[in-house]
């Protein structure tokens, strides 16, 4: 399910060197798009035609000028008895920059629990992993450094804040949780789309994802991804409203079910 919640930044491609794909990344210039409005909202996880999970988001503005992106994720339905994951994560972005400034986050499984924190610059990244296993625990730091790194939460508001026009592509770096990626964002046109009861006038756009070597730079491979598709409303909040996937498994997609914006 981990898979699913990364799913915004996924794909398949070519082998590059890191001089060849370095050159090609734009400058980090967030756009004028009206920014998001405080809100909750609920969205369902799957896998093929089977309910598998389900998230729910709060996102509120601090007076500091951030955004603070609050997330819970746990298996459910038929899944929950074969795979159990309760996962709860925080994420704070600037609000002007939309770079972000940490991310902690904390996964229980059956046997298994998993920390991670993330405190970001605008140079680099460090990662703190955690994993506590029958009474043993290994903990682990490490340092990514790349200008304007983004993690899932700072990337939405990014590329939510581009005109995106048809035929648009934006690429940007981003480091989810445990290891950076090279991400391709490709505006594909606008299509009716009903998520939640309700028709949305949608904005499509095809998803590609890299994974890029820590010690070399150099891009690999995805082989866990074939392909992504994803949704978000046309109208002033942009939501997002649908994914879709082929990965190794199989098909998973994820799908608004309610939102409630902030009075």
């Amino acid at each position: 399910m981990k898979t699913c919640l990364a799913i915004l930044l996924t794909a398949l491609t070519l082998t590059a060197s890191a001089a060849d794909w370095q050159k090609t990344l734009p400058p980090h210039q967030p756009g004028s798009f009206a920014p998001m409005r405080p809100m909750e909202a609920q969205y369902t996880f799957g896998w093929s035609a089977l309910t598998a999970a389900q998230a729910n988001f709060q996102l509120t503005r601090t007076s500091g000028d951030l955004y603070r992106m609050s997330v819970q994720t746990k298996t459910t339905g038929a899944v929950r008895p074969l795979w159990r994951m309760d996962a709860d994560s925080v994420s704070t972005t600037r609000a002007t920059s939309f770079l972000p400034v940490l991310l902690v986050q904390k996964e229980a499984y059956r046997k298994e629990t998993r920390n991670t924190r993330l405190e970001f610059t605008p140079e680099a990244v460090s990662r703190t992993r955690e994993v506590i296993e029958g009474g043993k625990r290994d903990k682990k730091t490490k340092v990514f450094k790349f200008p304007n790194l983004l993690d899932l939460h700072s990337a939405l508001h990014y590329i939510r804040s581009q005109p995106l026009r048809a035929g648009d592509t934006q690429k940007l770096v981003v480091y989810p949780s445990t290891s950076p990626y090279l991400a391709q964002v490709k505006v594909l046109g606008r299509e009716k789309l009903k998520v939640a009861g309700k028709t949305y006038a949608a904005i499509k756009s095809d998803v590609k994802l890299w994974r890029i070597d820590d010690d070399d730079l150099e891009l690999k491979p995805h082989t866990k991804f074939k392909r992504a598709t994803v949704w978000i409303s046309d109208d002033t909040d942009r939501l997002l409203l649908r994914i879709e996937a082929e990965i190794m498994v199989g098909s998973v997609w994820a799908e608004l079910e309610k939102v409630r914006f902030a009075p």
